[in-house]
Formats: structure tokens, sequence, C-alpha cells
């Protein structure tokens, strides 16, 4: 019996052995399981966190895409206003140069001129006014004279006189002349005086 008690006991202590190594072993896989539900855990909130600022980095592409689309939309807006009033202000200043010139042109040709008087008055009748008209000289250009209307009846027309010439770039002094009287009691022309 004996010997059977010690196998009995060998087989004890083999057993509390392996009882020892697989407690070991469970205890190793229990903290490794322990360790990887950890990291399970952490990459798990990594990749939610990952994921919401994809979204919103997709979002914020998506906008700075549009607003980079306006952006170019106005650059090229901007740059055709830009290029229309450069043009018109070039334009202006040659307008403005011109017209410069124009003035500096009227008024050297005004002080170069005297101012002289001239009066008209017929010597039958007296002279409703006189007028005083600075007398210059026009560019090769007269103003028009206007004429009494003809009439079939004998009429003693008021004595035509030129009219004084101003010397104007742009602009022309028509002369009016006095109306024609009608005298019909006389018969006989009359003269006409200048």
């Amino acid at each position: 019996m004996s010997d059977n008690v010690e196998q009995l006991q060998q087989r004890v202590a083999k057993q509390k052995e392996r009882l020892e190594d697989a407690a070991g072993a469970v205890e190793q896989t229990q903290e490794r399981l322990d360790a990887s539900a950890a990291a399970y855990e952490q990459a798990d909130v990594d990749r939610l966190r990952l994921k919401t600022s994809l979204k919103l980095a997709k979002r914020r592409a998506r906008r700075l895409k549009k607003e980079a689309k306006r952006a170019k939309q106005l650059v090229h807006a901007t740059k055709d206003d830009r290029d229309d009033a450069a043009r018109e202000l070039d334009e202006q200043v040659a307008v403005r140069d011109k017209r410069a010139a124009k003035l500096a042109k009227a008024e050297a040709a005004l002080a170069a001129v005297p101012v002289v008087e001239v009066s008209t008055a017929t010597p039958s009748e007296p002279a409703p006014a006189k007028k005083t008209v600075p007398v210059s000289k026009a560019p090769a250009k007269k103003a028009p004279v206007r004429k009494a209307p003809a009439k079939k009846a004998p009429v003693s027309k008021a004595p035509v006189s030129k009219a004084p010439v101003s010397k104007a770039p742009a602009k022309k002094a028509p002369v009016k002349k006095a109306p024609a009287k009608k005298t019909v009691a006389k018969k006989t022309p009359i003269a006409r005086t200048r």
C-alpha cells in the first residue's frame, strides 16, 4: 500500500505543479487581455476623435474651396474694374489736358486783342441804344448776317452796318439788324447811308 500512496502523492504533486503552471498562464493571459482591452478602448476613442476631425476638416475644406472660388471670381471682377477705371482715367486726363490747352489758347488770343467800342446809328432817326462790343478777329470765319425780308411796297430800310466780329474759337455771335420801317407816303426811293 505504501507504493500506491507514493504513486498517488507523486500524481498529486504533478497535478499541483501543472495547476500552478496553468494558473500562471491564466494570470498572464488575463493581464494581456486587460492591457489589450485598455489599448482597444484608447484606439477606439482616438478613431472616433479622428473621424469627427476628418468630418470637420472635410467641411472646412469644402468651405475653403468655395471661398477660394469666390475670391478668384472677385479677383477677375476687380481686375476688369481696375482696367476699366485706368482706361477711363487716361481718357479723362486726355480730355482735361485738351480743354486746358484750348483754354490757354483762348486766353492768349483774348489778351492779344484790344477792346474797341463800336456804335451804329442812322442819320434820319435816333439810335435805340448804343452798344459796346469788343472787336476781335475770327480765324477766317464771319458771323452770319440777317437781312430784313423783302417787301413789294416802297420801303425805306435801316442802314446796314457790318457786324463786329469777335475772335472766339467755339462761339459765333450773329448780329441782329434793326427792323425796316415802312413809309407809304413817299413814292421816291430813299438813299441808304452807311
